[in-house]
Order: structure tokens, then C-alpha cells, then sequence
């Protein structure tokens, strides 16, 4: 963990917006401006895989946006088992909390660069920026529509669909339409977050490359080949 110059920081946010914005896939939030106002309020962390940034329940004294790598938010369950609710990609803020303490657990997916700002400060600056509380309602508004997209990905009864599903959450958190995925985390974190079994997964892939819509060349990869067929099942519920 360290801190760094505030001319280092170049905190943002994208997010596709809900009004039609032409034929942009997702827009840059924050102007240069305000990204500088961010910056003074922030601080950078640097934190390898696997570093915990916040545990539920304690004060949300600070909101996250995340500046490179993957994080994952999880839910502690009363048995000591782990759901993993939310992963979290560049340029997404998390750390919203209720009653004034985080609700889940976050870790590190991957090494990260994350922005830490301030609650209060983040507050004064929303109140003098009209604009700025637009920027982050809408990228709240995508997180949301994210979130209900999350929950018809786990109706989903079929193994295979669940998978190709969140293949494409991953293409859309890339930001730009590419047949070749990076697939940064675990497979038992996908799993996890799937609410499937590791061998469940296994067997989901092993059909995808079966039936020639999806290569895994390596275990962080994941490259489309049939995208007609490809979408055809993401879209079957």
C-alpha cells in the first residue's frame, strides 16, 4: 500500500449510459476537471492479489474506484461460507454502503490500483457540482442495470447458459465488442459467483469448445468463434 502524487491520479468512471448517446458502446463520466477535484480528495493504493480492501459491517468511511485489475465483493454467510456477489472492473466505483457501514466483504481479484476517496469530501464536491451528481447517479443506474442482468443470468437452469452469460458480462465490462475475453479470475470464483458446482463449470466449458462456440486456449482466456451461435444462447432464458 503506498501513496502516491496527486498528479498520478487519473481516477474515472464509464458506464453505457441509459439515453441514447449514437453508436458509443460507453462514455467516459468524469470531465478532466473533475477527475483533478477527485484526485486531490484521493488516494492511490497498490494491492496484490488477494488483499482484503474492506470487511462488512465495519464504518464506510471511503468509497473505491477502481483503476486497474479485478476486485470481488463477497458475502459472509452464517455457515463461514463465501458467496461472491459483484466483481468489480476499471473504472467502476464500489463501497456504497448502508447505515453507514460497508455491507460485504472486498477483496482483491488481481493486483489492483484502486482510488480511496473520502465520504465527506466526496460529499462537499457532490453538492457543489451538479453535473458531478449526475455522472455518478448515472454510473449507479448502470451498476443497477448490471446487477438485474446478474439476476437472469442465475435463473438460467442450464450450466452452459449461466457460462456463456457471463462470458458476455465480462465482453461488456471490457467495453468494446472483441472475441477474445479476458478471464482474470478463478475458475472456483466463477463458480462461486455462478452459484454452481467447479465441475459444473468444467462441464459447461467442455460443451461451449464441443459445440464450437468458444475456444479456451488458457485458463485466462476465453476466445468467441461462433458469434451467431454464441449470442443466440446468451440470449436463450
Amino acid at each position: 500500500m503506498r501513496q502516491v502524487e496527486i498528479a498520478d491520479l487519473v481516477p474515472t468512471l464509464r458506464a453505457i449510459p441509459s439515453t441514447a448517446q449514437g453508436a458509443a458502446a460507453d462514455v467516459q463520466l468524469l470531465t478532466p476537471a473533475q477527475r483533478r477535484r477527485i484526485a486531490a480528495i484521493a488516494t492511490t493504493l497498490q494491492l496484490p492479489p488477494r488483499a482484503t480492501i474492506f470487511r462488512a459491517g465495519t464504518a464506510a468511511e471511503h468509497v473505491f474506484i477502481n483503476g486497474g485489475g479485478v476486485v470481488k465483493t463477497v458475502h459472509e454467510l452464517a455457515s463461514g461460507k463465501r458467496q461472491i456477489n459483484a466483481f468489480w472492473f476499471p473504472r467502476d466505483i464500489f463501497g456504497l454502503a448502508e447505515n453507514g457501514r460497508y455491507v460485504y466483504t472486498t477483496f482483491a481479484v488481481t493486483p489492483v490500483t484502486l482510488y480511496r476517496v473520502p465520504v465527506d469530501a466526496l460529499r462537499r464536491e457532490l453538492l457543489a457540482d451538479a453535473h458531478l451528481t449526475l455522472q455518478v447517479l448515472t454510473k449507479i443506474t448502470y451498476v443497477l442495470r448490471e446487477s438485474q442482468r446478474q439476476k437472469l443470468l442465475l435463473i438460467r437452469k442450464d450450466a452452459i447458459g449461466r457460462v456463456a452469460m457471463f462470458l458476455k458480462m465480462l465482453e461488456r465490462q471490457a467495453g468494446a465488442r472483441s472475441d477474445t475475453i479476458a478471464l482474470p479470475m478463478s475458475r472456483s470464483d466463477i463458480a462461486n459467483y455462478l452459484g454452481l458446482t467447479l465441475e459444473a463449470v468444467s462441464r459447461a466449458t467442455r460443451k461451449l469448445r464441443a459445440l464450437g462456440l468458444v475456444s479456451l486456449p488458457d485458463r485466462n482466456v476465453a476466445r468467441i468463434l461462433d458469434r451467431a451461435g454464441f449470442e443466440q444462447l446468451v440470449a436463450r432464458i
